[in-house]
This record gives structure tokens, C-alpha cells and sequence, in this order.
């Protein structure tokens, strides 16, 4: 579990010593304007976030990380005193779940830790049931398009590069009809794996229908979402799906789109629309191919 830091060095190390002595993993930060860019490339588990930082505050901190869609689960400990009563309550009701003050026990923050931790494993558990795919274990398709519109509507607001692809497996029908579907549902497995593995943890990863699949990728320009696509279409190209004593070597098509600096306001019907124009572009090409549109 790897938490993050954000806080003067001394104040830090002192919580870090504690933590780590527990097995945890921490990262520091303690310049205002780093914490945001240092949430997306530590990943962390759960934030302990310093009430007296300036320029950005810790509270305006506290409500961007609260209201973006992909860091906002993320759990938040505030450090303040316990004078800071007003700071405080309004941490309450910007999203912060708890708070630890000087002088620092032990004791107390390893409990604290801890009851973020069970909270968190019983809230993922019933989101496993209410938001995956049953087969694949990705996101299923109604909670893409409730994340989908979450994030459209941040990328507009923060003017943040958004981008879309879809994908499917290239002649998938030949494995069913070929080796039945039970080794059709397990190549499906597969793929599902090798999507998780090759893409980053914030990127949301859904199955949209049968074999075809969607990615939504945060803070990505269309470069970047080309460069994923292209690792992506690699990772499945070279790895050897097996089922039984069967081995298979798949590809895949993706189309590739985003909604960044395109000009007016462009609907998710119109983002998928052009991501799915841009996969039948691929397929209808010579498939195993990235197109963008």
C-alpha cells in the first residue's frame, strides 16, 4: 500500500518513519503545486494532506483531487491542529475522510490507516458486483458511460486532453466456431489481462459488447493515446494465448480518437462515434493496425 506525503519534510519523515516501520510505502511531497501531478504518477493508495499548505491552499488541493473523476476514491487524511476547527469541517464536506494532528502517535495512525484500508476493500467489493463485466472482470459498459460523461465534463472545465479507443479481436469468430466457446470466453480472459497490464491503472478499461472493447484515457493528446494504442495492438500481437493444450497467436484493430482541441462541444455520442468510425477503418484496412480519426 503506498501512501503519499504532502507535508513539510520533518512532519513527513516522522509519519513516513511510522508507516514504513508497518510495511507501507511512502512518497513525499511537499511543494503545493506538485501535489497534483505527483497523485497521477505515485498512484497512491491514500493521501495525507497538510491543511496549512499555501499557493494552492491545502483545502483547494483537497477539492480538485475530491472532484476529478479519477483521483477522487482516492482516500484523504488531513494533518491540521485541532484549533483549525472551520478548515476542518469544510475538509468534511470537500470529501476528506479523516484527520491526524501533532504531536503524533503511533497508535493512532496505524489505526486510522487501517480503518481507511477496511472501509475502502468493502466499498471496492460491492463495486466489483454492481460495475464489472461477470466474464472479464473489466469495467462493464453502464459504468463506462457514467465515468465517460464524469470526465468529458472535467476535460471541458480544466481544458485536460481526453482520449477514446475501441478495439475488437481480429476474425474472434473463427476461435469460436473453431474451438467452441469455452475457449473463445478464456481467449477473452486473456485479452482482458493483457489490456489491464499494458495500460495505466487510472485509465478506464471496459468491455463494450461481445469481443469489442473500449479504453478511456484521461489527461492523454492524441500522441499519447497512439503510442498506448500501438503498445496495446504489440502486447497482443506477441503473446501466446492458450487454452487447454490449444495455443493461438491473435491481433488486434484499434481506432483512436480524442476530444482534445477539436473546437465546439463535442458529445460522447460523436467521441465513440469517431472511435468506432476509426476501428472499422482498421479493420476494413488490413486489420492489426491503429487508425486515427
Amino acid at each position: 500500500m503506498k501512501v503519499l506525503i504532502a507535508k513539510n519534510a520533518q512532519d513527513a519523515k516522522e509519519i513516513c518513519n511510522i508507516l514504513k516501520d508497518e510495511g507501507y510505502e511512502c512518497a513525499i511531497v511537499e511543494k503545493s503545486l506538485e501535489i497534483i501531478d505527483r497523485v497521477y504518477t505515485e498512484l497512491p493508495n491514500l493521501i495525507i494532506l497538510d491543511l496549512r499548505l499555501s499557493h494552492p491552499s491545502g483545502l483547494a488541493i483537497l477539492k480538485k483531487l475530491k472532484s476529478a473523476p479519477s483521483t477522487r476514491d482516492i482516500p484523504i487524511i488531513l494533518s491540521a491542529s485541532a484549533r483549525y476547527t472551520k478548515r476542518l469541517a469544510r475538509g468534511y464536506e470537500l470529501g476528506a475522510f479523516d484527520y491526524i494532528c501533532k504531536p503524533y502517535f503511533k497508535e493512532e495512525i496505524l489505526a486510522r490507516v487501517r480503518n481507511i484500508t477496511c472501509t475502502n476493500s468493502r466499498v471496492a467489493e460491492l463495486e466489483q458486483l454492481l460495475d464489472r463485466d461477470y466474464l472479464t472482470g473489466l469495467y462493464n459498459r453502464r459504468f463506462f458511460m457514467e465515468r465517460f460523461v464524469e470526465e468529458l465534463a472535467w476535460s471541458k472545465r480544466y481544458h485536460e486532453p481526453l482520449s477514446v479507443f475501441m478495439l475488437d479481436i481480429d476474425y474472434f469468430k473463427k476461435v469460436n466456431d473453431t474451438y467452441g466457446h469455452e475457449c473463445g470466453d478464456e481467449i477473452l480472459k486473456q485479452i482482458a489481462k493483457t489490456l489491464t497490464s499494458s495500460l495505466r491503472t487510472e485509465d478506464i478499461v471496459a468491455r463494450y459488447g461481445g469481443e469489442e472493447f473500449i479504453v478511456l484515457l484521461s489527461n492523454t493528446n492524441a500522441d499519447g493515446a497512439i503510442t498506448a494504442a500501438e503498445k496495446l495492438r504489440s502486447a497482443v500481437e506477441q503473446r501466446d494465448f492458450c487454452y487447454t493444450d490449444i495455443h493461438l497467436r491473435l491481433t488486434i484493430s484499434i481506432g483512436v480518437t480524442t476530444a482534445y482541441d477539436r473546437g465546439g462541444e463535442l458529445s460522447i455520442d460523436d467521441i465513440i462515434g469517431r472511435a468506432d468510425n476509426a476501428l472499422y477503418a482498421a479493420k476494413k484496412g488490413s486489420r492489426n493496425r491503429v487508425v486515427f480519426l
